[in-house]
Parts: C-alpha cells; structure tokens; sequence
C-alpha cells in the first residue's frame, strides 16, 4: 500500500468547443541512476497491455529515434540551426498527439532522462542537473498544456554520484581522484533545486517525486503514479531489473585491461558495492539528502507532491546490495547515456 503522502488530480481537459478530449502527456524525467531502464523496458514490454486501457508509452526506443532529435541539446550550443530542428521536433510532437487524440487515446507516458541533462554533463561542471529548466523550457513548449503531471524520481547523493561515476567509468571515463570528489561533496545544487526549477516550467501540472530508496523495484506503483492509478492486471516482468551498476571485481578488470594497473590495485577483487568517497563524505551527502527527504514531508512549499511507501523508513535508507554471479547489483538504476 502507498501512503497518503500522494494524491492524484482527476480532473480531465477537454478543447473548447469540441468533443476531443486531450491527451494526457505525464513526463517521467528520470533521473539517472534511479531505475529509469528497469521501468522504461517494463512500459515498452506491456505497451499492448497499456494500450488496451488507452495508455500510449513513449520510451528511448521512439525519444532516441529522431523525435527528440532538436530538442536535446545543451542551451549553450544552441544555434539558429538547432532552433528550426527544435521548432521541427515540437511540431512533430503536436502532430503525433493529435494522431493520439483521433484514435481514442487517453494518456500518454512520456520517460527520458536526457530531457533533464546528460551525466557526462553533470559530471563536467560538477553540479546537479545545472540547465534543467532552460532545457525543460523547449519540452514545455513541445507538449504544452497538453502535460498534466511531471514526476522524478531521486536518491541520496552518496549512492547517485557513486552510480554516475561507476558507469561512466566502466565505459571509458577516467577514475575520479579526490579533488572532483570534493567538488562534487560541496556542489550547491540539491534535488530541491532540480525539483523547484521544473515546477516553475510546468506550473499547471502536478509534480509528483519519489524516493528511489523506497520505491526500487515497483514498477506497478511507480506506474500507478505516473498514470492517475491506472494499472492493467496484466503486465509482463514485474520481477526484470536491467542495468544494475558494475561490482568491483568488474571494474577492476575494466581497469586492467585499460592498462590502468595502479588503479585497478585499489579496487577490491570482489562483488561488493564500489563507493569512491570516503566517510566523511558519505556523511555529508546522506545529510544534504536527509534535508531534501525531510523538506518533501514537509509539503515542498506547494510544489510537489511527495511519494513513498508506508512502510519507507528514515530518508537515505541504504538497502542491503545484492550480489550476483555476473558482479553486478541489481538495484534497479537506469542505465542512460545522455
């Protein structure tokens, strides 16, 4: 059962004058490394299941394809050029959903990560989500009031920027040392400002956050949120989890056969978590998260509306990791690369 920490909106939009009713776009913002791929490949798995009750579900397979092509750009490198793709891509997305207004659909689940930013990104600048609301800013205008709910899903910072870096490192990027660590130990951003800045893209439409700690590997509630309560009986790999994050017995073979010896002699040669920063940080991080969690019960200030299980202990709640043959934790984080 999910607490009444959430509530839903009923109400329907319907053109004036007509008898159409719109179709209600719910954007799934992600964000990396909370379990976006787990839940991105069970909607693309059940979208026979899905259309049956009037859900239509965009995931990366059509984002990736081209529609997103002018809108999934750094605000920075935003040329003229880029503006007419980005005015093209809008108006292919207004036509896509008038296609699914003709054809009786009534919702339309939209999950990519990359409308937020790119790890790598993130990782350049050492902050979190930085350009989030000038890059929502061109979605906005793409699905206009068409867009009914927002949701994202969070997690504490120790666990996040360890799952950013362990991905990225395991394919190529260069090991952190203890100066980015630091950086990325004091960087300003916090989710609340990630989550304050979306909401001031979407005013009219209702926000709904999620903790990854308490909600990992419930994909049919996590559904539930994104689609007004709406679950079909049947749905398919309710139980799948997809790109789970490297152990360190992996990494430390990456890393020697990079050539990179020294570093990978500091990995452990085993399946345990990798966690580059060191305790103090963690400290640090879980606290910062403790004030995110703790300003979402709280009420957020009107901006969103907070989700989590009954049962959901103190905010950061760290859930045992579970090894595998394969070296991996299958704790359910997305694996986009932005």
């Amino acid at each position: 059962m999910l607490s009444t920490r959430y509530h839903f909106q009923a109400a329907k939009a319907v053109i004036i004058g007509g008898v159409r009713s719109l179709v209600d776009v719910i954007l799934h913002l992600g964000a990396h490394r909370t379990g976006t791929t787990t839940l991105q490949t069970y909607l693309e798995n059940n979208r026979d299941n899905l259309n049956t009750m009037g859900t239509e579900f965009w995931g990366p397979n059509r984002t990736r394809s081209g529609l997103f092509t002018g809108l999934v750009k750094k605000p920075g490198n935003i040329t003229h050029d880029a503006l007419i793709r980005g005015a093209r891509s809008s108006g292919l997305i207004r036509m896509e959903l008038g296609r699914l207004e003709l054809s009786g659909v009534k919702s339309l689940i939209v999950s990519e990560e990359n409308m937020m930013g790119a790890m790598w990104d993130n990782l350049a600048v050492g902050q979190l989500y930085p350009e989030v609301q000038a890059r929502m800013d061109r979605f906005a205008n793409a699905f206009g009031l068409h867009c009914k709910r927002v949701t994202l899903s969070i997690r504490s910072y120790d666990k996040y920027w360890a799952s950013v870096l362990n991905y990225l490192v395991e394919r190529g990027r260069k090991m952190p040392d203890s100066e980015e660590l630091d950086r990325l130990v004091t960087q300003p951003r916090r989710w609340r400002d990630v989550i304050g800045e979306v909401a001031s893209v979407f005013p009219q439409a209702e926000l709904v956050v999620w903790p990854f700690e308490a909600m990992i590997g419930q994909v049919d509630q996590q559904l539930e949120l994104l689609n007004n309560g709406a679950v079909p009986v049947r749905m398919r790999g309710r139980d799948d989890w997809h790109n789970a994050s490297a152990g360190c017995a992996k990494l430390r073979q990456i890393l020697v056969d990079r050539g990179s010896l020294a570093k990978a002699e500091e990995m452990p040669n085993d399946y345990t978590r990798w966690q580059p920063f060191q305790d103090h940080h963690i400290a640090a991080l879980q606290a910062q998260y403790d004030e995110d969690i703790a300003w979402l019960r709280g009420g957020a200030d009107g901006l969103a509306t907070y989700a989590e299980n009954s049962n959901s202990g103190p905010a950061g709640t760290h859930l045992r990791p579970l090894e595998t043959e394969r070296g991996q934790f299958h704790d359910r984080e997305e694996a986009s690369v932005g």
